[in-house]
């Protein structure tokens, strides 16, 4: 008989994009698909209502009543860096007042080096690292699970990552797991093959093969219909780098508009990446472009594996200028090598560049990432006090330097260049 799966999805919410979890909801659609009950408990820990003692409750509850009908579960949950402290406590809780065994995935397992998992996670009984799908279909059947990055607690730990075909999975849109509102995620390919170190998204220890990252095109031409005649308002695409292939990037836009998707479209780009093909494309859509520049320092950005070609870049923005094409910057301070100095010459370029929003955020180091490794290297010191550590000093920057960057960053994110330049023309150096 096939356990129920109770999983347990706490996110971190943004206003534009609702609460729901797509990966949490990938999972849900593959069990659904194969016939296997389950229950989603979620919650987002930056939301106002958020109640940890009530988030045990309806956990422990859940647990007790189908152990009363004799019925037997797992317990999903997904771990990530904003939910460790919750993740760390209910699974103590769980495992204490209960005999559910508990399987633990997301970035916190999948990122963490092998023979780790049962220090950092001592009351979890079963790890999947790599994409969960396949692997909690096969745990609640009690089928073998080979090939799918599985880790029992106690047996030898290979540190394995899943090994699933993307294209075969099933839709949260299409089987009914996720209701169609007004703000969605969305995706359409996972991955990216480059190797900045801050990164999560690299294909760690794999060799990234493009074709096998992209989701069914079938697939993604039934929801984009279907989101279509929802009238969905806006859709933050996740894609790391969504022209990644320029052709099918193009074959999709093509798509978005032979359906009459009159959506706004958040999509993730790169300078370095874009076509005149891709633009072309885009004439007709609501979009709006997001770079991740991180920094336009050369020292910094070869610090993170993330080098930049500023060159490029600006061709790139006049382009979307001349074309009238919506695009923002986001930038990363509390950077290797990085200094308050540096800091206003990355935001200094933008601000030259007449970027029209500029969007600055702090330094967050991510398990089983290249600076996970280098903390000793560049002196990270992290925050204690916040939901999601990130880092406030270093070999190149003090606290006091850290929060004149934090005050700046603050300003930017809530104006757009030309008004930065009115309030902060004693800060910023002159274009």
């Amino acid at each position: 008989m096939n356990k129920h799966i109770i999983f347990i999805s706490v996110d971190w919410e943004r206003p534009q994009d609702g609460r729901s979890n797509l990966g949490a909801a990938s999972i849900l659609a593959s069990l659904k698909r194969a016939g296997i009950c389950y229950t989603l408990i979620e919650g987002a820990v930056n939301a106002p209502d958020f109640s940890y003692k009530a988030l045990e409750t309806q956990v422990l509850d859940t647990i007790y009543a189908l152990e009363v009908k004799g019925i037997g579960c797992l317990v999903g949950i997904g771990a990530y860096i904003w939910n460790e402290p919750i993740t760390q406590q209910l699974t103590e809780v769980i495992h204490n007042s209960t005999s559910a065994p508990i399987v633990l995935g997301g970035p916190q397992v999948s990122y963490a080096e092998a023979g780790t998992l049962e220090t950092l996670y001592p009351y979890a009984n079963i790890f999947v690292r790599g994409h969960g799908e396949q692997a909690m279909v096969l745990l609640a059947k009690d089928e073998s699970v080979q090939g799918q990055g599985i880790h029992f607690a106690g047996q030898t730990d290979l540190g394995l990552k899943s090994e699933i075909s993307l294209k075969q999975l099933a839709s949260p849109w299409l089987t009914g797991v996720m209701n169609v509102g007004q703000s969605i995620r969305w995706e359409t390919m996972r991955g990216c093959p480059f190797r900045c170190s801050f990164c999560q998204h690299r294909e760690s220890g794999n060799r990234f093969k493009l074709t096998e990252q992209q989701l069914d095109y079938e697939r993604i031409s039934k929801e984009v219909r279907l989101f279509a005649q929802a009238g969905v308002e806006r859709i933050s695409i996740l894609d790391p780098i969504f022209h990644l292939d320029t052709k099918r990037a193009v074959d999709l836009l093509t798509l978005f508009k032979e359906v009459g998707l009159n959506a706004k479209l958040a999509l993730q780009c790169r300078f370095e990446s874009v076509k005149d093909e891709f633009l072309d494309a885009l004439e007709g859509l609501n979009v709006v472009l997001e770079f991740g520049l991180q920094t336009a320092i050369k020292k910094e950005g070869d610090a993170i594996g993330r080098p930049n070609n500023l060159v490029m870049a600006e061709r790139v923005i006049e382009k979307l200028k001349a074309r009238h094409i919506q695009f923002e910057v986001s930038l990363i301070y509390g950077l290797p090598e990085q200094t308050l100095e540096s800091f206003r010459e990355s935001l200094s370029w933008c601000w030259s560049q007449q970027v029209p929003v500029i969007r600055a955020w702090p330094l967050m180091i991510l398990r089983g990432t290249v600076l996970d490794k280098q903390r000793e290297q560049f002196g990270f010191i992290e925050s204690a006090d916040e939901a999601i550590p990130h880092v406030i000093a270093s070999n190149s920057f003090t606290p006091e330097d850290y929060r004149q960057m934090e005050a700046l960053a603050q300003a930017a994110n809530l104006s757009e260049t030309q008004t930065l330049k009115e309030i902060n023309n004693a800060v910023f150096y002159r274009a």
